[in-house]
């Protein structure tokens, strides 16, 4: 989990810890609703194709549509810089990209914005853990209003599954694995850099999402061969090695294209209706698993009733894959349903921490 940082925590620790004033029930919304976001890689962010995706951000949309207004974002690349336009009046609504423990008292003494009660929506996504959104203090009646929404049993089924979508992932690296990929970042990554540029131009995703990919795969030895046969950056069977036109599978070229292109062409036969990111994460199983089995798990999130584009949802039934009351009820049979979790988590935390290496490397190079 992102951890609590700097006068930004201490300013909403505080603010969450202030009785909560009278507000007349009735809200009165601006025309347009301004929201102040911090961008960060769970909560706010541009994904491997350049869309906005995050919890803030999914949130933040079906609030504008609960209210039915329109919104207005402003981001900002560090929680100060957020606090300081909030403070400033710039917006209504502060989303910032922090988690609040409920065990953690108020600091004493905090002047950030100065001691009046701000109206908070607090919203419970573990037993230890909140997410809080800070709103103007004459928008009470608003927060009245959204509490009352986020208190409904939908809501909060919305919020649990965007907190399973966003953070179930982190948490799975020891300190062990965090230092060997920040060597292999340095020393092995220049050397195809290029190629996951390449691949990256051609097929429209982020090179870095690439890098990710590979690590995974094969952290980034092009000679790599696991026990079942694939070989190679992208570790590609013989099969799907010659389907995308691969003749040498170690060549790291070859490979990088290659299994780029298999991803793609994965990723066009993902149901329409999964959405960004959730279609890259079925897509990223598919690769690992087979898309026959991907098609299986979502038939056993479709029995149970549950929407079958969530990744989610997905992560939740691929385990199931392995269990023979209902593997033998589906088409493609047996798999290893909790290899591909383990595949896609691990992926999207190695895309995550490749992406802050990126920026704190000097002119973002390795």
């Amino acid at each position: 989990m992102p951890s609590p940082r700097g006068v930004a925590l201490s300013l909403l620790l505080l603010l969450a810890a202030c009785s909560q004033p009278t507000y007349s029930a009735q809200a009165r919304l601006p025309a347009t609703l301004t929201v102040l976001v911090q961008e960060d890689r769970w909560f706010y962010y541009r994904n491997e194709t350049g869309e906005r995706v995050g919890f803030n951000h999914e949130l933040i949309d079906r609030m504008q549509r609960h209210l039915a207004r329109p919104v207005e974002i402003k981001v900002f690349a560090s929680h100060e810089s957020l606090v300081q336009a909030f403070a400033a009046g710039e917006g209504d609504i502060m989303c910032p990209a922090l988690a609040l423990n409920r065990a953690t008292s108020a600091p004493a003494g905090l002047t950030a914005i100065g001691r009046q009660p701000f109206p908070t929506l607090r919203m419970k996504v573990s037993d230890e853990e909140d997410f809080v959104w800070v709103l103007r203090q004459d928008l009470g009646g608003a927060a009245a209003l959204l509490n009352e929404w986020l208190r409904t049993t939908g809501s909060q089924l919305f919020v649990a599954n965007l907190y399973s979508k966003y953070f179930a992932h982190l948490g799975l690296l020891n300190k062990f694995d965090l230092v060997m990929l920040k060597v292999r970042y340095r020393r092995d990554l220049p050397k195809y850099r290029i190629l996951f540029e390449e691949a990256g131009r051609r097929y429209d995703i982020d090179p870095m999402f690439l890098a990710a990919m590979s690590y995974q795969e094969s952290h980034w030895d092009p000679t790599a061969t696991s026990y079942t046969g694939v070989r190679g950056l992208m570790m590609l069977t013989e099969d799907t090695a010659a389907a995308v036109g691969v003749t040498d599978r170690t060549d790291p070229r070859q490979s990088v294209l290659g299994g780029t292109k298999y991803l793609v062409q994965i990723m066009k036969q993902i149901d329409d209706e999964v959405g960004r990111p959730d279609d890259n994460y079925y897509a990223l199983a598919a690769y690992n698993v087979g898309l026959g089995h991907v098609q299986d798990a979502q038939e056993i999130v479709k029995r149970s009733g549950e929407d079958h584009t969530l990744w989610s949802n997905l992560r939740d039934a691929l385990p199931l894959l392995s269990e023979p009351a209902y593997y033998t009820t589906l088409k493609y049979g047996k798999a290893r349903g909790q290899e591909p979790v383990r595949y896609v988590d691990s992926i999207r935390n190695y895309y995550s921490l490749l992406s802050q290496l990126k920026t704190k490397s000097p002119r973002g190079g390795a």
